[in-house]
């Protein structure tokens, strides 16, 4: 077989190929048995139509139609917010987390039990929010409590990130 018989089989197998992806149901929508149109085509629907099938070289496709349904809200009751009543002398404290769970809170407390003996710890459990609120330490002023939370963060930077200083009745 010579080389220019060879080349000219090879693009005719390409160009049949090329023809098929183009021709072929992947290419374009599914064919479903219920009719795109369910409305008789009036004669200017023809007309476009015609005009795309000469566009696209003597093929159509078809778009798949969704239905959207109706959804029903409910009214929503509004959240009630616990009003914050600060104690007239509070002692300040440094709050590591707040937990839904009581086995993770445990699991804080421990730990900062072993990395802070010399520190109080405190599990106290709300039950507004149902948290279980993990603190460390008891100071009178609040520099005291931010001290801590700053050397908390220092030294343990990825644990105590995001703790902060707050306040307890003495």
């Amino acid at each position: 077989m010579s080389f220019r018989v060879f080349l000219s089989l090879l693009a005719l197998l390409i160009s049949l190929w090329w023809w098929g992806c183009g021709a072929s149901e992947e290419a374009g929508a599914r064919k479903s048995s219920t009719p795109v149109h369910p409305t008789p085509l009036t004669a200017q629907d023809s007309l476009q139509l015609d005009s795309l099938r000469v566009k696209r070289g003597g093929f159509t496709s078809e778009a798949d139609t969704v239905t959207a349904a109706v959804v029903k809200t409910t009214k929503r009751i509004p959240r009630v917010i616990k009003p914050i009543i600060r104690p007239e002398n509070p002692a300040y404290t440094v709050q590591i987390g707040a937990f839904a769970r009581t086995k993770y809170a445990l699991q804080s407390q421990k730990l900062a039990k072993e990395r802070f003996p010399d520190q109080p710890i405190f599990n106290y459990f709300e039950p507004f929010d149902k948290l279980y609120r993990v603190r460390v330490g008891k100071f009178d002023t609040r520099t005291q409590a931010d001290s801590l939370r700053k050397v908390m963060m220092k030294t343990f930077p990825e644990d105590y990130a995001e703790s902060w200083v707050n306040y307890i009745a003495k």
